[in-house]
């Protein structure tokens, strides 16, 4: 395993690799090259300077806060109603037991449509998050094809966090690519 770790890190380095003829038989020290570059963009970075990124986070953003308005106007109907309840239950009390149980029925049904609302609502960012999530990629990937419609790139790698334990830093493209995409994405608004 070490050994074919090497191979990789070594055809990274270098931008060449040895590989087996098409019949897969290969003479001892015998090399076939394969010429291009491998490039990386940095993830982190796509999501804090592209534009299409910025109005998707505040769109977000935007339906999360109306889904809490919502939520909190449902929970604050349901506190009324439990303290108009627990005033009752103090003051004069239920003229029967089924206004009573009525009364509870009625505060255990505005309890569950509550938590039925909040799970609806994480479910709906959550499509919402995916849907955005995949306009991204099917944008980028779109926009590398352009961009490497000369084909200098064997491979463009994502980079988030730590995952690539190192790569010369000119084979960071992000800054191209967030210049390329926030201009195309300006002319697509337009």
């Amino acid at each position: 395993m070490a050994l074919a770790m090497g191979v990789v890190f070594a055809s990274c380095g270098n931008n060449k690799s040895t590989t087996p003829k098409d019949n897969g038989l290969q003479k001892a020290g015998e090399k076939t090259e394969v010429s291009g570059e491998i490039a990386y963009v940095e993830i982190d970075s796509l999501n804090t300077q592209l534009e299409m990124c910025k109005e998707g986070k505040a769109m977000l953003e935007a339906k999360s806060a109306q889904y809490r308005n919502q939520l909190s106007a449902k929970q604050k109907s349901f506190q009324n109603a439990y303290a108009a309840f627990q005033k009752k239950m103090q003051t004069s009390g239920y003229a029967s037991q089924a206004e009573y149980e009525s009364a509870q029925k009625n505060l255990q049904r505005m309890q569950e449509e509550g938590a039925k609302f909040e799970q609806q609502c994480a479910e709906k960012l959550a499509v919402e998050q995916d849907k955005f999530n995949q306009s991204l990629r099917d944008s980028l990937q779109a926009y590398i094809k352009i961009m490497n419609k000369d084909h200098r790139y064997k491979m463009i790698l994502s980079k988030a966090g730590d995952n690539i334990l190192y790569c010369d830093p000119s084979c960071d493209i992000t800054k191209e690519v967030v210049a390329g995409m926030n201009k195309r994405y300006t002319k697509t608004k337009k």
